[in-house]
C-alpha cells in the first residue's frame, strides 16, 4: 500500500494542475519536472510553463488519477486529463506520473504522455 503522505502529496499536486500553479511547498528546493517530450526543468520553470498552458484553456487541464502503485522512495500514477482550449480545440492525454521523494518532499516529476498530442494542441512559444 503506498505510503499516505507521499500519496496526499502526489494526489494534491495532480489537482493542482487544474488551477493552473502548484503550490512550491510540495517540492524539495532541487526539484525538477522532467517530460518525455523532451524537457527536464526545474520546478519553478516548470510552473511558468503551466501557467502559459493553463491560459490557453477555458477552465484549466483536469487530471484525473488511477492506479497507484509504490516502490521504494517512487509513487506511480496512471491518469487521464481533459481540458478545453479558448480556441475549441479539447485536449485529453493519458500519463504516468514518477514522483520520487526525498524527506517528504518531491525531488523529481517524471511525466510520461503522448506528446505529439500535447505539441499539435496547445502552442508553445
Amino acid at each position: 500500500m503506498p505510503d499516505q503522505d507521499h500519496q496526499k502529496r502526489a494526489l494534491a499536486i495532480l489537482a493542482a494542475i487544474g488551477q493552473g500553479t502548484i503550490p512550491s511547498d510540495h517540492f524539495t528546493h532541487t526539484a525538477r519536472w522532467w517530460w518525455n517530450g523532451g524537457l527536464d526543468l526545474p520546478v519553478a520553470d516548470f510552473l511558468a510553463l503551466l501557467g502559459q498552458l493553463h491560459g490557453q484553456t477555458v477552465e484549466g487541464i483536469h487530471v484525473l488519477p488511477g492506479l497507484i502503485a509504490e516502490n521504494g522512495d517512487s509513487l506511480f500514477i496512471e491518469a487521464t486529463s481533459h481540458a478545453l482550449l479558448h480556441n475549441g480545440t479539447v485536449y485529453n492525454n493519458r500519463y504516468v506520473f514518477r514522483f520520487t521523494f526525498r524527506d517528504g518532499l518531491v525531488d523529481l516529476v517524471k511525466e510520461y504522455s503522448d506528446s505529439a498530442h500535447v505539441n499539435a494542441v496547445f502552442a508553445l512559444g
